[in-house]
């Protein structure tokens, strides 16, 4: 058992009550004050002392945390941190500060004294007012602050540090910045919407941010902005605007708030209503003065009913019989007119104002063919409301309008096929691809030879595109020149696109863009198409992480046993020697899209490498991104090819880094990620450690009770079902080789998982429980297939890191302080 004690008059520490020469220097223990404004009452006598406290120290933390100030102006008072060792002068409130650094999970208690009222906060965040003080401290760099009334006059001011255990232990070094943390990840401010207008002036931009006195409630504010200066022009934070839409001469801004569709006039910045009580309204579009927009009618169940008769598998979605129908406000006269009619929702896709038609989509239930979806795609005449179906299509994601045709997105198979590069390999309906229909109803591909996956498109004035596509692990934009069929990548200055607008009345378009990299957080840039110069127009690094250092990223790609290139990166801890020996971490998702050069999210790979983890993500073959034949080996695959190349890419990239212990090696995923840990826990011991969230351990049971389960199989199991391939269905269903399973297993699941039902992880405890294994389940209360809310996720990423903690650092003291062994498991 160690103790440390701090006693800033001698700088000495005592350990475990015994005199111990260890020399403090007193410049990184500082104080502020005695401050000795005039007030009525000490702080923590206020009626409002926590409200007083929690502001003043929000402002000390911001100045002098981040900014690293040397002073403070209070009202006219010029205050110094000093060293805490100079003699105080005078009477009034006290501040402390104490950089803390840990480098494994440390608990033990702090007892201040010789201070009046002391309050103690960790980075900002009031753990306790009182004297004494248990703290438990993860793998990361703090700053602790005490805030007091005063000091007393019975003994000098000290600060007691009691470890639990002798491993825990603290470094008071200050640091000239730190490691990046949790709450810095999940709280920092960033864009959330973009909205570019028409002539390239104004720009609509939404933020989000958290704030741990507000705790799952975000702090989302709206700001119309004029794009010359980035100035604001006006701002919303209640009854925030949504659907927001520019009209063609952007001199109006169409929007739904309060239960309203509302116009706000940028010339005077004036709102007028233009339709009120209109509730579930969404999609708005600008048709010359009129506004189109989706208005949903919620379904209502019969109250006394005591039971559901499913209408089709779509029924088991919560929202299914919900219908949603296109309706037409003329904005001049408040007149609302309905255009479609249908028991089954209309989607609104696109319209011309020259042949006055509307494009929509249906969703008619149709399970005849592969993937168990039907799309249509209708063309409205708004002369007479008539309705002619262009087509019905198994692969659609959208259309647009051109002068002469339309442009599509869907799947290499629509069309019979128009989209497949090479018909002797199989080809996976979520790589998606460009196409065009002619006048004539002529459909051609226009990125056969084009790797990349294409999400959206946008169209310009002269019936260019910009598209956002994924090319490996990076989604840049794409201009697609439509007469010369080209695509070119546009310089957006990130490596994945978050949000984008863009000026399409333009010879040279506006655009605005805002991303992240692997290491880099969120900017957001002016450009225009035909310069490479940008302007910042929003910086997260600078905003949130300006005191915040990350380590390094490097690419690791190897050629598989097939002649595939498998891209990966490998992110290395913030205080990286290369001559230790580290554990390390194993990350892919293994299904149909590359895990993708976020900065954050809900996989922070920044974070787990300042947490003393050397990174290594992958992307294995079904990826897109990489090309029809890469992404094809995803089809009635289920962890044929991928667990082969993350089994051989982790091999590589064990013997290519010399720092990693090839023996604490730990690897996870979530979804058909978790599947891939748990096939992978049948094929190979390489891993000391496992992790799965949300996997899938029996492909039958998910491709009949998931939502989305026989939608999803209808792509990546084409053709294939339990009774005309049960091969598949058992043989690739880690549920039945669990007997073969030698790693220790995590698995974490959202008890209110409709993707991935929870009994999926409980049939894999089940079994490995049976079969003595070790195995552990933690279930997330009242979360679905993600974890989004703020403390969940804070949860969520310690479970995962406790557990890498207890089996690849043999430190068991984070695990056993969130799930304790009771008596009963004893």
């Amino acid at each position: 058992m160690k103790a440390f004690t701090l006693v800033l008059t001698s700088l000495a520490i005592a350990l475990s009550g015994m005199a111990h020469g260890a020399d403090i220097d007193a410049k990184y223990i500082q104080r502020l004050g005695p401050v000795n404004q005039p007030s009525a009452t000490p702080l923590s006598k206020s009626a409002h002392a926590d409200a007083l406290r929690a502001n003043l120290v929000a402002n000390l933390v911001a100045k002098s945390g981040q900014t690293q100030a040397k002073t403070v102006q209070v009202f006219n008072q010029q205050l110094t941190w000093q060293a805490a060792s100079a003699k105080i002068e005078g009477e009034g409130w006290l501040a402390y500060k104490l950089p803390l650094s840990t480098q494994r999970f440390t608990q033990g208690t702090l007892t201040v004294k010789g201070l009046e009222n002391p309050q103690v906060y960790l980075n900002g965040q009031l753990l306790k007012s009182a004297d004494k003080v248990e703290l438990e401290l993860a793998n990361a760099d703090y700053q602790l602050l005490v805030l007091a009334d005063g000091q007393t006059q019975d003994a000098p001011f000290s600060l007691d540090w009691q470890g639990k255990s002798e491993v825990d232990t603290l470094d008071f070094s200050a640091q000239k910045s730190q490691r990046v943390s949790a709450q810095q990840l999940f709280d920092s401010k960033v864009i959330s919407g973009l909205t570019l207008s028409p002539n390239g002036k104004y720009l609509l931009q939404s933020t989000i941010e958290y704030q741990a006195s507000k705790g799952d409630s975000a702090i989302q504010v709206t700001e119309l902005r004029k794009l010359s200066d980035n100035s604001v022009m006006y701002r919303w934070q209640d009854n925030r605007p949504s659907s927001a839409v520019w009209s063609n001469d952007s001199k109006q801004l169409a929007f739904v708030a309060n239960k309203q569709i509302q116009l706000l006039n940028v010339a005077d910045l004036t709102i007028n209503v233009a339709a009120t009580d209109i509730d579930n309204v969404s999609g708005l579009q600008w048709y010359a003065d009129s506004l189109l927009f989706s208005w949903q009618k919620p379904f209502k169940a019969d109250e006394k009913a005591t039971s559901k008769r499913f209408r089709a598998l779509e029924d088991r979605w919560s929202y299914w019989r919900n219908n949603s129908q296109i309706y037409q406000l003329d904005v001049a006269s408040g007149f609302i007119r309905q255009l479609t009619d249908n028991p089954i929702s209309t989607d609104f896709v696109d319209s011309n104002l020259d042949k006055n038609t509307v494009l929509l989509t249906r969703s008619p239930v149709d399970y005849s063919e592969h993937a168990h979806s039907l799309t249509q795609l209708i063309e409205l005449s708004l002369n007479d409301l008539t309705e002619t179906v262009i087509g019905e299509y198994r692969s659609f994601n959208g259309a647009l309008y051109a002068d002469d045709g339309m442009y599509i997105t869907a799947g290499p198979r629509f069309m019979d096929g128009t989209g497949i590069q090479d018909p002797s390999i199989e080809v996976n309906d979520y790589d998606g691809q460009l196409y065009w229909r002619d006048a004539n109803g002529n459909v051609s591909a226009l990125s056969k030879d084009f790797d990349p996956a294409i999400g959206s498109i946008t169209k310009l004035e002269n019936d260019d595109l910009i598209l956002t596509v994924t090319e490996g692990d990076r989604a840049p934009l794409y201009l697609f020149d439509k007469s010369n069929r080209r695509f070119t990548k546009i310089d957006s200055g990130v490596d994945m696109v978050d949000s984008f607008s863009v000026a399409i009345d333009h010879s040279s378009p506006t655009i605005v863009v805002a991303g992240t990299s692997a290491t880099v957080p969120q900017k957001a840039y002016k450009m225009t198409l035909n310069s490479s110069r940008k302007q910042m127009l929003f910086d997260s690094q600078q905003l949130n992480y300006a005191n915040t250092r990350l380590g390094e990223i490097e690419d690791f790609d190897f050629t598989n046993q097939h002649g595939h290139n498998i891209d990966g990166r490998v992110y290395l801890p913030a205080d990286f020697d290369a001559s230790k020996k580290y554990p390390a971490l194993v990350y892919y998702y293994g299904g149909t899209s590359p895990v993708g050069r976020h900065f954050t999210g809900r996989w922070p790979f920044n974070l787990w490498a300042a947490e003393g983890y050397v990174v290594y993500v992958l992307q294995p073959n079904g990826a897109t991104g990489y090309g029809q034949a890469f992404s094809g080996r995803h089809v009635n695959a289920w962890g044929k090819y991928s667990a082969d190349d993350i089994i051989e890419g982790t091999k590589a990239f064990l013997k290519a880094h010399s720092y990693v212990d090839p023996k604490r090696v730990g690897n996870m995923g979530a979804s058909y990620g978790g599947f891939m840990t748990l096939y992978l826990a049948t094929k190979t011991d390489i891993f000391a450690a496992s992790m799965s969230h949300a996997g899938i351990s029996n492909l039958s049971s998910y491709w009949g009770h998931g939502w989305w389960g026989y939608g999803y199989s209808g792509v990546a199991s084409r053709g294939s079902f339990p009774w005309n391939n049960p091969e598949l269905y058992v043989e690739h269903s880690p549920l039945y080789h669990a007997d073969k399973i030698t790693t220790p297993l995590l698995l974490i699941h959202g008890n209110a998982d409709t993707n991935v039902p929870v009994g999926e992880s409980h049939y894999m405890y089940t079994a490995l429980k049976l079969l003595g294994k070790e195995v552990e389940l933690v279930e997330f209360n009242g979360q679905d297939h993600h974890i989004n809310t703020r403390q969940a996720r804070f949860d969520w990423w310690n479970t995962t890191m406790a557990w890498f903690d207890l089996k690849l650092k043999d430190e068991p003291e984070w695990w056993n302080s969130l799930y304790p062994e009771t008596k009963e498991q004893q």
